[in-house]
């Protein structure tokens, strides 16, 4: 039976409401360029030069100087599809129970773009621990917060719209390092486990922040308008199954990534 009362519109919001809910560091982030994008797409982002500050002398005259930009491109380049059979899927419908397969595809696409995004600001920020500092404590997290804050401070990030992105291992030394209410400004924060904000940073947590595959505390800061990222689920449909008595259900999203300047995303990564 072919599945002559699937509704793709319905499927494909469940889709992109699953992705946006599961998503940890993306909402944070300069996505206003987020449209009607598709595969191959690229947008050009301008950043305008600061112009050069000199005296007004007392002849009353200046030289004007040419304005000048620099253009930063975001590749829409990412392609990920998902497909899944799905027995009797009208009969799945009426009786509610597609939610699953919705929450199950909206994880996973998710967790991908995620990870291709964290894999992206790892790879093209200011590292903060160049001295190759191991951190094995609280105030060691501590100390490696701080440095990220003077880092970004020192290179005139604006100090509002400020994130920090730490894995478990340094979030789990970071609490312990506020288990004093007066540090931590909220005792409900401290029995719930979360941190909260810290030295002018929104503290976010993910497990995807493992850059070499091996767990170690790590901590990514960043300001949110310094990262670009462009996302759209392009085409959700279904078709019979030739082999079986199943209906298969697809879908295709696309997404893309940019640091827009790398002295806005600075990483700490304790040595092993």
């Amino acid at each position: 039976m072919a599945i002559d009362q699937f509704i793709p519109e319905v499927w494909a919001a469940g889709v992109s409401q699953e992705f946006i809910a599961n998503q940890v560091v993306i909402p944070t982030l300069r996505t206003a360029f987020t449209g009607n994008v598709t595969a191959g797409s690229t947008v050009h982002i301008i950043n305008a030069t600061t112009p050069t500050v000199s005296d007004y002398s007392a002849s009353r005259t200046i030289n004007p100087e040419a304005l000048a930009d620099t253009e930063v491109q975001l590749n829409i380049d990412q392609e990920k599809a998902f497909s899944v059979n799905v027995d009797d899927v009208d009969r799945v419908q009426a009786s509610s129970e597609f939610g699953p397969w919705v929450e199950s595809a909206g994880r996973a696409l998710a967790e991908d773009a995620e990870d291709y995004l964290i894999d992206l600001m790892l790879n093209n920020s200011s590292d903060a621990n160049s001295g190759g500092a191991s951190v094995s404590d609280a105030a060691g997290a501590l100390t490696a917060v701080r440095t990220i804050r003077l880092t970004m401070a020192q290179n005139k990030v604006p100090a509002s719209g400020r994130y920090l992105v730490v894995n478990p291992e340094m979030a789990d030394l970071l609490i312990q390092g506020l288990d004093d209410v007066s540090v931590a400004g909220q005792d409900s924060e401290l029995r719930n486990g979360v941190i909260g904000r810290l030295y002018g940073f929104q503290i976010l947590e993910s497990p995807l922040l493992v850059p070499g595959g091996t767990a170690r505390p790590v901590a990514l800061g960043y300001h949110e308008n310094m990262v670009a990222f462009v996302n759209q689920i392009e085409r959700v449909e279904s078709l019979r199954n030739q082999s079986k008595f199943a209906d298969i259900v697809r879908g295709l999203n696309v997404y893309g990534g940019v640091v827009v300047k790398n002295e806005a995303v600075v990483r700490y990564v304790s040595a092993p």
